[in-house]
Formats: C-alpha cells, sequence, structure tokens
C-alpha cells in the first residue's frame, strides 16, 4: 500500500470518529501548511469560548501564546518536516475571555497540504504539575540553605545528592567530590560498624540515629556530628536520606562548661583546706616564734622557714578559690627567674640535672605579683627534674620579642604524647603517677591574670617545652 492510500485510509477513520470525539469534549481541527484553520469542530465553544465560524480561517499562530510558538513551528514549518505522521506537543492557547489555558495536540500529518489536530484541555494537570514543581523548588532553596547537612545515597551506601551545608561539612567545593563516593568511607574504621548498624536498623524502624559520630574532613581535620537515616524514595528508587549535625562546638562548650564547674568544685576544695591548714599553722608559728625568743637554737630557725613556705604554698592555693593579683607591681622578670632556678642548684644536683641558662636582657619588667611568678617557674623547672629520671639539661632561655618577654623552658626528658597534651592544665589530670594536676592549673591560672599565655609543646622520649609570654613595661 502506497503513502497516499495510507493516507486516505486514516482520514477516513478520523472521520468516522468525530462524532465519538467531539462527545468527549476534545477539539477536532484541520490546518493548512502555514497554519491557517480549515475545520474546527463544535467543542471550540466549550474549549475556548468560539463558535466553530469564528476560527475558520484564522491562524493558529493569533491565539497561541507568544513564548509557545517556536513549538508550532516545528510542527507547521516546511523546513522541518520529518518523516514522523503523527506530532504530540502541549502548549498554551488564547481563549475568547483573553485568558489562556494549556491544550496537549497530536498534529497527524495527512500530506504536504493539511495536518489534522485533536487538543484537549490539560490545564488543571499543568497547574498540579507547576505546584508541584514549585514545591519541589521550595523544598530544594529549604535543603540547600540549612544549616544541616542533607543528603542522599544508595542502599549501599553511595552518594548521589549533598546540599551546601555538606560540601563545607566535608571541606569541598564541588558536589562532584563526593557525588560518587562511598558514604562510609568518610568516616574512621573504627565507627564504620555501628554505622553499617544503624542504616540497615533505620529500615525496620522507618528511621535511626547515631550520637558522637567522627567523619574525616578532605583537610584531614575531624569533626563530631550527630547522623539520622531516614528511608526514602529518590527518583523512583529505595534510597537513604541522611541527615548530618556538627556538634563540634557544642561539645566543646560542654566540655568548657565542665571545666568551669571542676573548677568551681576545686575552687571550694581549695579554700576549705587552706581555711583548716591554716588554723593549726598560725598557732605553731605564734609558739615557735616565742620558743625561739628564749632560745638560740639554729634548728628553730629552720622550722621558721619552713613554716613560712608552708604558708606561701598556703596562699598560693587559695588562687584556685579566689584567682586576683594580690599585690600589683612593677617586677623585674630576671631577678624572678634567676632566684626560681637557684632554689633549684641543690635538687639539681641530686637529680644529675643541669641548668643551662641564656637570659638576652637586663631589667626586663612586667606588671604583676612576684612571687605568684616565681611559683609558676618553681613549678615548671619541678615537672623538667621529674620528667628525667636519669638526669638531663634543662634549658632556660629569655628573649623580647616586640612588646612581650618570652621564656622557654625546655628538658630533656620522657615527654608527653600528644593527646594528652590538650587536657594538661585540667584538674586532677597528670601524666605523674601521684600528680593531680593543680600545678599546671595554678601555673595557667597566675600566668593568665598576668595579661599573659602558656603554650606547651612536647615529642614522646626527646623532651618538653613551655613557653611564657607576658607583656613587658618600660
Amino acid at each position: 500500500m502506497s503513502k497516499v492510500d495510507s493516507t486516505k485510509d486514516l482520514i477516513k477513520q478520523i472521520n468516522g470518529y468525530h462524532a465519538f470525539i467531539n462527545r468527549s469534549g476534545e477539539l477536532i481541527s484541520h490546518f493548512s501548511r502555514s497554519g491557517i484553520s480549515t475545520y474546527i469542530s463544535p467543542a471550540s465553544l466549550t474549549l475556548l469560548g468560539y463558535e466553530s465560524k469564528e476560527l475558520i480561517g484564522k491562524s493558529i499562530f493569533d491565539f497561541c501564546h507568544p513564548q509557545d510558538q517556536y513549538l508550532l513551528e516545528q510542527i507547521f514549518s516546511p523546513f522541518l518536516q520529518s518523516d514522523t505522521e503523527k506530532k504530540r506537543t502541549t502548549f498554551r492557547i488564547r481563549r475568547k475571555e483573553g485568558n489562556y489555558i494549556w491544550v496537549e495536540s497530536t498534529f497527524i500529518i495527512i500530506d504536504s497540504e493539511e495536518l489534522f489536530c485533536i487538543s484537549r484541555d490539560v490545564t488543571e494537570q499543568k497547574v498540579i504539575e507547576e505546584e508541584l514543581k514549585a514545591n519541589q523548588d521550595k523544598y530544594q532553596l529549604l535543603v540547600d540553605n540549612l544549616l544541616d547537612t542533607v543528603g542522599i545515597i544508595t542502599l549501599n551506601g553511595i552518594w548521589i545528592y549533598i546540599n551546601e551545608a555538606g560540601k563545607r561539612l566535608f571541606g569541598t567545593i564541588r558536589s562532584e567530590e563526593i557525588i560518587g563516593k562511598s558514604f562510609i568511607d568518610l568516616f574512621p574504621e573504627k565507627e564504620r560498624n555501628r554505622i553499617q548498624e544503624c542504616m540497615e536498623r533505620s529500615l525496620l524502624n522507618l528511621s535511626a540515629s547515631l550520637n558522637e559520630v567522627t567523619i574525616l574532613r578532605q583537610d584531614h581535620q575531624t569533626k563530631q556530628v550527630e547522623l539520622k537515616f531516614i528511608p526514602t524514595i529518590y527518583k523512583e528508587k529505595k534510597t537513604y536520606q541522611v541527615i548530618i549535625r556538627d556538634i563540634t562546638e557544642r561539645k566543646k562548650i560542654e566540655e568548657k562548661l565542665q571545666q568551669t564547674e571542676k573548677l568551681s568544685v576545686v575552687g571550694q576544695l581549695a579554700a576549705g583546706i587552706a581555711h583548716e591548714i591554716r588554723n593549726p599553722l598560725t598557732a605553731i608559728k605564734g609558739f615557735t616564734q616565742l620558743v625561739k625568743e628564749n632560745y638560740t637554737d639554729e634548728y628553730l630557725s629552720v622550722v621558721l622557714t619552713e613554716l613560712e613556705q608552708i604558708e606561701t604554698i598556703i596562699n598560693d592555693l587559695l588562687i584556685l578559690a579566689k584567682p586576683q593579683v594580690e599585690i600589683i607591681q612593677k617586677v623585674d622578670i630576671r631577678d624572678i627567674i634567676e632566684s626560681s632556678i637557684t632554689l633549684f642548684h641543690s635538687q639539681a644536683i641530686l637529680s644529675n640535672c643541669e641548668f643551662i641558662v641564656n637570659i638576652n636582657f637586663k631589667n626586663q619588667y612586667v606588671v604583676g605579683e612576684s612571687e605568684q611568678l616565681k611559683q609558676v617557674f618553681i613549678n615548671l623547672i619541678k615537672n623538667s627534674t621529674e620528667a628525667m629520671p636519669n638526669g638531663g639539661n634543662i634549658l632556660i632561655n629569655a628573649d623580647i620579642v616586640e612588646d612581650m618577654i618570652k621564656i622557654l623552658i625546655t628538658d630533656e626528658g620522657v615527654g608527653i604524647p600528644k593527646d594528652r597534651i590538650l587536657k594538661l592544665g585540667e584538674p586532677f589530670y597528670s601524666t605523674k603517677e601521684k600528680g593531680t594536676g593543680l600545678g599546671l592549673m595554678i601555673c595557667n591560672r597566675i600566668i593568665k591574670n598576668h595579661s599573659g599565655s602558656l603554650h606547651i609543646d612536647s615529642k614522646v622520649n626527646e623532651g618538653t617545652t613551655v613557653t611564657i609570654q607576658l607583656p613587658r613595661v618600660p
């Protein structure tokens, strides 16, 4: 059968179905190749508000929405003809009242001069689609601007979507650096089993979560996060929606609150202990002084000296309860360092330790309380000698760096592991077997009260360096 015969048969079938199609509310029309209507079915009145005769001889382009005319041009243009006899498109057409409706039209090419068209109103469907699209856009905008990470991963744990917050969390700029990669691989190996179990559990309970999970960023930094898995459907496939909340800062705040609570308890404890010791100490000191007035035994002088030292230590302990600089005056930091070293000369000889001192200035002053600063250097030098059970060198360097006096105390001791350095200075945390952690905490408090800083660097089996910086005054 030739193409012409086939087309004639198609026209007969179309004409035979005119009555049925008109009853169904669909619009039947014939157009020339230039878009001029040669036939319009009576359904035009219901669909467009026009009588059929009002549309005969009119161009379809006169009624088509300007933004959709290119769709019709692809069908009516003789330069865009193809072997396809049937084409379908959706466009907006103007009604008699002036409003536009959406129609879905199927164009059947009858021959080189004429097209047959069946159209139906799909306005309601398009409105629903546009509402869905608008809601999707709003949801996408919301997800992209959330502070929490929202992502989609496959059931076997491959990223297929991540929002902007997720890229920031993992330390990346482009989504491509995450999409297609394994979700599990972004976590340390020790975390992976419980994450996998949580994902599987979410399939049974519709959602599941994990607290305090560590993630690995692209820059090798770590973050503390909370995870939540929600089974969902994404692009007609079963997937997980994962929500990740960064709790790193919250954990730091919680730790600071715990530290504050510890300091509060230690302060109360220190005040109580100092009070209980000071009462009998006052009596002992008083009676010893009375005895000394009547006897000239040299041992009584030693007793009084030691009692005064105990009293000094008690005053230092009270710094925990009431941290403040008690007697503010301009003091020579060189004198304080040298007097602190002098106190340890005999102890250093017994411990087979040697001081190497390099103070590159004279008459440099800080504003503060000399006895408290001396207590800092005594504590730090004592720590250095105890860190070298087999002896070694203690290097003490002091220099002027801009408006600061920088003092370094370096030993050749056993060193401190990196993970333990961060906790140094916390109450009751010590690297010593019988240590309380109060010594470094007191040192930190005194230096901070003098507007300075204290920093510790250490390497295991190589030694430790404590750096103190204090603001100098003329």
